[in-house]
């Protein structure tokens, strides 16, 4: 199978801390400014949490800022191997407060709280995460990131790992030495649909569960830094956030002639009353 063509995706972006207007250290940029010269993207997913535990500081500014221009907001968290589960999760609810968006993604990749756990600890990690998203964020829908050679390399793998859907880091590798890194989605869809067969391909993750591919970290969209370039399946997107409104349907056919005769005949009437007056005056 091969990822679809544009058509079937939506644009999306991840931002947090690092990307900023560089004017003064790390402050946020302008969003309003931002989806006004980038219409085609349709979502952010912003980031809450460091992997330590700590809010980003950033999260409020970009939440508020996609969603006052009316983009699908998502946030994604940092599971912890190096806290109790329940711990992690009060960490997450901080670092959200009440911005709760419609979709949360976990991160899975090189975490500094990753650096001397075992395979072991970081496949416990993972089962233990989603349970507990789905637990204390009942009415969210749920989404792991990661890339497929990490979760080769790193997740002893089971059949509970295909009950998740997962958001894949899958840079393109045209000599299978460095990757491509485009700068903008155009050049990314002229490539689609690309094979999954190329590094680092999906790991131990069914198709059917990938409804989400990061195909760039070159992004040159952002006044300072780059940024990822993503790609959600639109109907994954429309289970999440729903189907747009249709415009309302017209009348039914059958009732526009008895409008019609209903209006002619006030018209009418409003004639003869006229009509009548005249001769009176004359």
């Amino acid at each position: 199978m091969s990822w679809p063509l544009a058509d079937q995706s939506e644009r999306w972006v991840d931002f947090s801390w690092y990307q900023n207007d560089a004017s003064i250290l790390h402050r946020p940029f302008d969003v309003d400014a931002f989806c006004a010269a980038h219409p085609y993207v349709a979502g952010a997913v912003v980031r809450a949490i460091w992997p330590d535990g700590t809010p980003d500081k950033h999260y409020p500014h970009y939440y508020d800022g996609f969603e006052r221009n009316g983009k699908k907001v998502a946030a994604y968290l940092w599971p912890n191997p190096r806290k109790a589960t329940a711990i992690m999760v009060d960490d997450w609810k901080r670092s959200l407060g009440d911005r709760m968006p419609k979709l949360l993604g976990y991160d899975y990749e090189e975490a500094s709280t990753f650096e001397g756990k075992s395979n072991q600890e970081i496949t416990s990690l993972l089962r233990a995460s989603w349970a507990a998203g789905h637990q204390h964020f009942p009415a969210q829908a749920h989404l792991n990131y990661s890339r497929g050679s990490w979760l080769t390399s790193r997740i002893i793998a089971g059949d509970w790992i295909h009950e998740m859907k997962w958001w894949m880091a899958h840079y393109i590798y045209p000599d299978q030495i460095l990757p491509l890194l485009p700068t903008h989605w155009t050049e990314i869809d002229a490539m689609l649909p690309i094979s999954n067969l190329f590094t680092p391909g999906r790991g131990p993750v069914r198709v059917e569960n990938v409804v989400a591919w990061q195909f760039s970290s070159g992004g040159k969209i952002v006044p300072n830094g780059t940024s990822d370039m993503d790609y959600f399946l639109k109907t994954y997107v429309a289970l999440v956030y729903g189907q747009p409104m249709p415009p309302p349907p017209p009348p039914p056919a059958s009732d526009l002639p008895l409008f019609l005769r209903q209006r002619a005949g006030q018209l009418d009437g409003v004639a003869i009353a006229l009509r009548d007056k005249a001769d009176e005056l004359d």
